[in-house]
Protein backbone atom coordinates (compact mmCIF):
# COMPACT_ATOMS: atom_id res chain seq x y z
CA UNK A 1 0.00 0.00 0.00
CA UNK A 2 3.25 2.34 0.66
CA UNK A 3 4.03 1.82 -2.89
CA UNK A 4 1.17 2.27 -4.21
CA UNK A 5 0.67 5.97 -2.17
CA UNK A 6 4.28 6.72 -3.34
CA UNK A 7 3.43 6.17 -7.00
CA UNK A 8 0.42 8.33 -6.73
CA UNK A 9 2.12 11.41 -5.19
CA UNK A 10 4.83 10.90 -7.53
CA UNK A 11 1.99 11.17 -10.25
CA UNK A 12 0.65 13.83 -8.43
CA UNK A 13 3.84 15.86 -8.66
CA UNK A 14 4.19 15.50 -12.43
CA UNK A 15 0.82 16.98 -12.91
CA UNK A 16 1.22 19.47 -10.64
CA UNK A 17 3.68 20.82 -12.65
CA UNK A 18 1.09 20.91 -15.67
CA UNK A 19 -1.42 23.03 -17.04
CA UNK A 20 -3.71 20.98 -19.85
CA UNK A 21 -4.85 24.07 -21.67
CA UNK A 22 -5.58 24.36 -25.44
CA UNK A 23 -3.03 25.34 -27.60
CA UNK A 24 -2.79 29.27 -28.37
CA UNK A 25 -1.99 30.66 -31.83
CA UNK A 26 1.32 32.50 -30.40
CA UNK A 27 2.31 29.06 -29.65
CA UNK A 28 5.33 29.11 -32.33
CA UNK A 29 7.88 29.77 -33.13
CA UNK A 30 9.93 29.51 -29.67
CA UNK A 31 12.70 29.69 -27.72
CA UNK A 32 13.64 27.77 -24.75
CA UNK A 33 14.76 30.18 -21.80
CA UNK A 34 18.00 29.46 -20.41
CA UNK A 35 17.20 30.12 -17.06
CA UNK A 36 13.67 30.19 -15.26
CA UNK A 37 12.95 30.20 -12.05
CA UNK A 38 11.07 31.76 -9.05
CA UNK A 39 13.60 32.56 -6.30
CA UNK A 40 11.23 33.10 -2.73
CA UNK A 41 8.20 31.93 -4.28
CA UNK A 42 7.68 35.33 -5.67
CA UNK A 43 11.01 36.92 -7.65
CA UNK A 44 11.21 35.69 -11.53
CA UNK A 45 14.48 35.56 -12.82
CA UNK A 46 14.64 34.33 -16.67
CA UNK A 47 17.18 34.47 -18.97
CA UNK A 48 16.79 33.56 -22.88
CA UNK A 49 19.55 33.34 -25.38
CA UNK A 50 18.65 35.94 -28.92
CA UNK A 51 18.59 33.80 -31.67
CA UNK A 52 21.13 34.42 -34.45
CA UNK A 53 19.40 35.55 -37.20
CA UNK A 54 18.24 38.28 -34.98
CA UNK A 55 20.17 41.81 -33.97
CA UNK A 56 17.81 42.96 -31.44
CA UNK A 57 18.26 46.49 -29.85
CA UNK A 58 15.78 45.74 -26.97
CA UNK A 59 13.93 42.72 -25.72
CA UNK A 60 11.11 42.46 -23.25
CA UNK A 61 9.04 39.44 -21.25
CA UNK A 62 5.60 39.34 -22.08
CA UNK A 63 3.16 37.67 -19.05
CA UNK A 64 -0.28 37.38 -20.68
CA UNK A 65 -1.87 37.81 -24.11
CA UNK A 66 -4.11 40.94 -25.47
CA UNK A 67 -3.18 42.61 -22.59
CA UNK A 68 0.05 41.57 -21.18
CA UNK A 69 1.99 42.31 -18.95
CA UNK A 70 5.86 43.77 -20.23
CA UNK A 71 8.60 43.16 -18.16
CA UNK A 72 11.64 44.89 -19.74
CA UNK A 73 14.89 42.64 -20.25
CA UNK A 74 18.59 43.57 -20.61
CA UNK A 75 20.94 42.50 -23.25
CA UNK A 76 24.02 40.85 -22.22
CA UNK A 77 26.91 40.15 -24.97
CA UNK A 78 28.79 36.60 -24.01
CA UNK A 79 31.84 35.79 -23.92
CA UNK A 80 30.85 33.40 -26.84
CA UNK A 81 29.50 35.71 -29.07
CA UNK A 82 25.66 35.17 -28.65
CA UNK A 83 23.65 37.74 -26.97
CA UNK A 84 21.68 37.18 -23.72
CA UNK A 85 18.74 38.93 -22.90
CA UNK A 86 17.88 38.88 -19.04
CA UNK A 87 15.50 39.93 -16.39
CA UNK A 88 14.39 39.79 -12.81
CA UNK A 89 10.95 40.99 -11.49
CA UNK A 90 9.09 40.72 -8.41
CA UNK A 91 5.13 38.95 -8.89
CA UNK A 92 2.42 38.98 -6.42
CA UNK A 93 -1.01 38.20 -6.59
CA UNK A 94 -3.52 41.06 -7.17
CA UNK A 95 -6.57 40.06 -4.59
CA UNK A 96 -3.96 39.32 -1.82
CA UNK A 97 -2.20 42.55 -1.67
CA UNK A 98 -3.20 44.91 1.03
CA UNK A 99 -1.65 47.96 0.02
CA UNK A 100 1.86 47.12 2.35
CA UNK A 101 4.75 48.47 2.15
CA UNK A 102 7.29 45.87 0.15
CA UNK A 103 10.72 46.83 -0.29
CA UNK A 104 12.54 45.84 -3.63
CA UNK A 105 16.28 45.79 -4.59
CA UNK A 106 17.35 48.92 -6.65
CA UNK A 107 16.43 47.99 -10.24
CA UNK A 108 13.62 45.32 -9.68
CA UNK A 109 9.86 46.54 -10.71
CA UNK A 110 7.15 44.67 -8.73
CA UNK A 111 3.92 43.24 -10.59
CA UNK A 112 0.55 42.37 -9.11
CA UNK A 113 -1.30 40.02 -10.98
CA UNK A 114 -4.93 38.36 -10.85
CA UNK A 115 -5.50 34.76 -10.32
CA UNK A 116 -4.62 32.68 -13.07
CA UNK A 117 -2.10 31.38 -15.32
CA UNK A 118 -0.29 33.53 -17.38
CA UNK A 119 1.53 32.41 -20.84
CA UNK A 120 5.39 33.35 -21.28
CA UNK A 121 6.56 35.20 -24.23
CA UNK A 122 9.52 37.09 -25.31
CA UNK A 123 9.51 40.07 -27.70
CA UNK A 124 12.69 40.99 -29.24
CA UNK A 125 13.07 44.47 -31.19
CA UNK A 126 15.72 45.63 -34.01
CA UNK A 127 17.48 48.49 -34.71
CA UNK A 128 14.23 48.97 -36.90
CA UNK A 129 11.71 49.28 -34.66
CA UNK A 130 10.12 45.60 -36.01
CA UNK A 131 8.74 42.92 -33.08
CA UNK A 132 10.05 39.40 -33.22
CA UNK A 133 7.89 37.57 -30.49
CA UNK A 134 8.25 33.97 -29.35
CA UNK A 135 6.92 31.86 -27.16
CA UNK A 136 8.83 30.49 -24.03
CA UNK A 137 9.47 27.23 -23.95
CA UNK A 138 9.78 25.38 -20.28
CA UNK A 139 13.69 25.49 -19.01
CA UNK A 140 15.54 22.50 -19.08
CA UNK A 141 15.92 21.34 -15.62
CA UNK A 142 18.96 22.39 -14.23
CA UNK A 143 19.55 19.76 -11.16
CA UNK A 144 18.46 16.75 -10.35
CA UNK A 145 15.75 17.04 -7.46
CA UNK A 146 17.10 17.99 -3.81
CA UNK A 147 15.56 17.74 -0.84
CA UNK A 148 13.69 20.51 -0.97
CA UNK A 149 10.46 21.28 -4.16
CA UNK A 150 11.21 24.27 -5.76
CA UNK A 151 7.82 26.47 -4.73
CA UNK A 152 8.51 27.52 -1.39
CA UNK A 153 5.20 27.63 1.23
CA UNK A 154 3.77 31.16 1.48
CA UNK A 155 2.28 32.08 4.94
CA UNK A 156 -0.43 33.73 3.49
CA UNK A 157 -1.77 30.93 1.57
CA UNK A 158 -1.16 32.15 -1.85
CA UNK A 159 1.05 30.37 -4.15
CA UNK A 160 2.98 31.45 -7.15
CA UNK A 161 4.37 28.42 -9.34
CA UNK A 162 5.89 28.21 -13.00
CA UNK A 163 4.13 25.17 -14.61
CA UNK A 164 4.10 24.13 -18.36
CA UNK A 165 0.99 23.53 -20.71
CA UNK A 166 0.71 20.02 -22.16
CA UNK A 167 3.02 21.50 -25.33
CA UNK A 168 5.80 22.43 -22.86
CA UNK A 169 5.07 26.38 -22.93
CA UNK A 170 6.19 27.90 -19.90
CA UNK A 171 3.30 29.46 -17.96
CA UNK A 172 3.30 31.41 -14.28
CA UNK A 173 0.24 30.13 -12.16
CA UNK A 174 -1.18 32.50 -9.22
CA UNK A 175 -3.54 31.72 -7.09
CA UNK A 176 -4.49 30.81 -3.55
CA UNK A 177 -4.80 27.19 -1.87
CA UNK A 178 -8.66 26.27 -0.27
CA UNK A 179 -9.29 26.60 3.35
CA UNK A 180 -6.58 24.16 5.48
CA UNK A 181 -5.82 23.08 8.57
CA UNK A 182 -2.26 22.76 9.69
CA UNK A 183 -0.19 21.58 12.74
CA UNK A 184 1.87 24.58 14.19
CA UNK A 185 3.33 22.03 17.34
CA UNK A 186 2.58 18.84 19.29
CA UNK A 187 2.94 18.78 22.53
CA UNK A 188 2.99 14.99 24.70
CA UNK A 189 2.86 15.14 28.29
CA UNK A 190 2.60 12.56 30.72
CA UNK A 191 -1.40 12.76 30.79
CA UNK A 192 -2.36 14.80 27.96
CA UNK A 193 -1.23 15.39 24.15
CA UNK A 194 -1.74 19.54 23.75
CA UNK A 195 -2.53 20.14 19.75
CA UNK A 196 -2.14 23.50 18.50
CA UNK A 197 -3.10 23.98 14.79
CA UNK A 198 -4.27 27.69 12.38
CA UNK A 199 -6.67 27.97 10.18
CA UNK A 200 -5.13 29.08 6.53
CA UNK A 201 -7.14 30.69 4.16
CA UNK A 202 -10.05 31.32 6.21
CA UNK A 203 -11.84 34.54 6.61
CA UNK A 204 -11.85 35.75 10.61
CA UNK A 205 -15.52 34.51 11.09
CA UNK A 206 -14.66 31.17 9.80
CA UNK A 207 -11.91 30.56 12.58
CA UNK A 208 -13.93 28.79 14.68
CA UNK A 209 -14.81 24.63 15.65
CA UNK A 210 -13.39 22.05 17.72
CA UNK A 211 -11.13 18.88 17.51
CA UNK A 212 -12.88 15.85 16.03
CA UNK A 213 -11.19 12.12 16.56
CA UNK A 214 -12.45 10.12 14.63
CA UNK A 215 -12.27 6.21 14.87
CA UNK A 216 -11.38 4.19 11.75
CA UNK A 217 -12.94 0.92 12.77
CA UNK A 218 -16.48 1.86 13.05
CA UNK A 219 -16.17 5.51 12.51
CA UNK A 220 -17.02 6.45 16.10
CA UNK A 221 -16.48 10.05 16.66
CA UNK A 222 -15.33 11.84 19.97
CA UNK A 223 -15.46 16.06 19.91
CA UNK A 224 -12.72 17.84 21.88
CA UNK A 225 -13.51 21.29 22.42
CA UNK A 226 -10.78 24.08 21.32
CA UNK A 227 -9.78 26.88 22.25
CA UNK A 228 -9.25 30.02 19.57
CA UNK A 229 -6.88 32.93 19.36
CA UNK A 230 -7.64 34.82 16.13
CA UNK A 231 -7.46 31.80 13.50
CA UNK A 232 -5.09 29.54 15.76
CA UNK A 233 -6.75 26.67 18.18
CA UNK A 234 -5.44 24.82 21.14
CA UNK A 235 -7.04 21.84 22.07
CA UNK A 236 -5.50 18.89 25.12
CA UNK A 237 -6.00 15.28 24.53
CA UNK A 238 -6.34 13.14 27.00
CA UNK A 239 -6.75 9.11 27.36
CA UNK A 240 -10.45 9.53 27.87
CA UNK A 241 -11.13 11.49 24.79
CA UNK A 242 -10.42 8.04 22.93
CA UNK A 243 -12.62 6.40 24.99
CA UNK A 244 -12.36 2.35 25.63
CA UNK A 245 -9.97 1.07 22.73
CA UNK A 246 -9.02 -2.45 24.68
CA UNK A 247 -5.60 -3.72 24.50
CA UNK A 248 -6.22 -3.78 20.58
CA UNK A 249 -4.48 -0.44 18.73
CA UNK A 250 -7.23 1.00 16.88
CA UNK A 251 -6.39 4.62 14.52
CA UNK A 252 -7.84 7.97 14.97
CA UNK A 253 -7.77 10.29 12.46
CA UNK A 254 -7.57 13.83 13.54
CA UNK A 255 -9.92 16.64 11.78
CA UNK A 256 -11.28 20.38 12.37
CA UNK A 257 -15.20 20.39 12.91
CA UNK A 258 -16.13 23.85 11.93
CA UNK A 259 -20.14 24.83 12.21
CA UNK A 260 -21.94 25.32 8.99
CA UNK A 261 -18.87 23.93 7.27
CA UNK A 262 -17.27 20.93 5.74
CA UNK A 263 -15.01 19.18 8.59
CA UNK A 264 -10.98 19.43 7.38
CA UNK A 265 -8.31 16.79 7.93
CA UNK A 266 -5.61 18.49 10.59
CA UNK A 267 -2.32 18.15 8.74
CA UNK A 268 1.46 18.63 8.99
CA UNK A 269 2.61 21.94 8.60
CA UNK A 270 3.25 23.03 4.73
CA UNK A 271 6.37 22.76 4.10
CA UNK A 272 8.64 22.61 1.09
CA UNK A 273 10.39 19.82 2.16
CA UNK A 274 10.32 16.82 -0.76
CA UNK A 275 9.88 13.73 1.26
CA UNK A 276 8.20 14.91 4.52
CA UNK A 277 7.44 11.46 5.69
CA UNK A 278 11.31 10.46 5.90
CA UNK A 279 11.45 13.79 7.91
CA UNK A 280 8.71 14.43 10.13
CA UNK A 281 8.18 11.54 12.39
CA UNK A 282 6.94 11.15 15.96
CA UNK A 283 7.27 8.30 18.50
CA UNK A 284 5.47 6.18 20.60
CA UNK A 285 5.05 7.31 23.87
CA UNK A 286 2.49 6.77 27.28
CA UNK A 287 0.01 8.57 28.75
CA UNK A 288 -1.71 7.97 32.38
CA UNK A 289 -5.20 8.63 33.44
CA UNK A 290 -4.83 11.63 36.18
CA UNK A 291 -5.75 8.90 38.83
CA UNK A 292 -3.32 6.35 37.33
CA UNK A 293 -5.96 4.14 36.57
CA UNK A 294 -4.99 3.39 32.98
CA UNK A 295 -2.15 3.66 30.53
CA UNK A 296 -2.82 4.74 26.88
CA UNK A 297 -0.15 3.67 24.39
CA UNK A 298 0.01 6.52 22.00
CA UNK A 299 1.92 7.33 18.71
CA UNK A 300 0.84 10.42 16.56
CA UNK A 301 1.90 9.76 13.07
CA UNK A 302 1.17 11.64 9.73
CA UNK A 303 -0.61 9.48 7.10
CA UNK A 304 0.89 9.33 3.23
CA UNK A 305 -1.48 12.05 2.47
CA UNK A 306 0.33 14.40 5.54
CA UNK A 307 -2.91 14.85 8.06
CA UNK A 308 -2.59 14.05 11.32
CA UNK A 309 -3.77 10.34 13.15
CA UNK A 310 -3.52 8.90 16.15
CA UNK A 311 -2.13 5.11 16.37
CA UNK A 312 -4.01 3.92 20.27
CA UNK A 313 -4.27 1.45 22.92
CA UNK A 314 -4.80 0.64 26.67
CA UNK A 315 -2.13 -1.45 28.05
CA UNK A 316 -3.48 -4.42 29.91
CA UNK A 317 -3.33 -4.06 34.13
CA UNK A 318 -0.18 -4.43 35.70
CA UNK A 319 1.98 -3.57 32.85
Amino acid sequence: MRKGYAVVRSARSRLDSLVLVPPSTDDWPRVTAEHLSLLDGRTLNFCVRVPEELTAASASLLLGGSSPVVIPLTLVQRSDGYVEAQGTAVLDLLEADAGRQHPMPAGVRRFLLAAGQWRLSVVFTDASGTEHRYAVAKAPRLMPDGPTVPEPVREDGTYCRLIASGTGRAYVSLGRDEAQAEIVSLRIGWSEVTLEGRLVNAPAEDCCGDVELVRRNGKATRVVPATWHGDTFVCSLKPADFGDLGAKEQIFDVRLQRPHRRSLKISRRRTDVRTPGDVFRMPYRLLSTEDDSAVLRINPYYTPIGSLAFRAAHLPSGC
